[in-house]
């Protein structure tokens, strides 16, 4: 996130871990949102499942919501959002929406095909720096 903030792309970076367990740290969960420079939101939220093997720590990531949104006329809109809907990595999908904000249509996705988080951090701003010119 850093090199993202360093090159002008994020504006602020709400993100935080936090611990999903009381007792044993069974998972970690990466919430928050991130601004862009031109005004878009990530909101994230990835919970990553813990485990011990060899006495080696291991993560998994089990949850996937990144929900991106971009202003236009004056409030913020829907442009995408990757999620697994809580049923595991074989149900990820992306929503796709118009320029309006409604959704138009709900795609499987391969986790392979998922975009690193910097990539969709960078597709927020350009939804943003987009719907910002006039006759978008």
């Amino acid at each position: 996130m850093e090199s993202l903030i360093g090159e002008g792309v994020v504006a602020a970076d709400r993100t935080r871990f936090i611990d999903d367990e009381f007792e044993a740290l069974a998972a970690i969960v990466l919430t928050g949102e991130i601004e862009t420079a031109s005004g878009g939101v990530l909101h994230v939220r990835k919970r990553l499942a813990t485990m011990t093997r060899h006495r080696r720590l291991h993560v998994r990531t089990g949850l996937y919501i990144y929900h991106g949104r971009a202003p236009r006329h004056g409030r913020l809109i829907d442009v995408f959002r990757f999620d697994n809907s809580h049923r595991g990595a074989e149900a990820l999908h992306r929503h796709v929406f118009d320029s309006d904000g409604n959704m138009i249509a709900k795609e499987p996705l391969a986790l392979e095909d998922l975009p690193p988080l910097s990539r969709i951090v960078r597709d927020v701003e350009f939804y943003a720096r987009y719907l910002a010119t006039p006759g978008a």
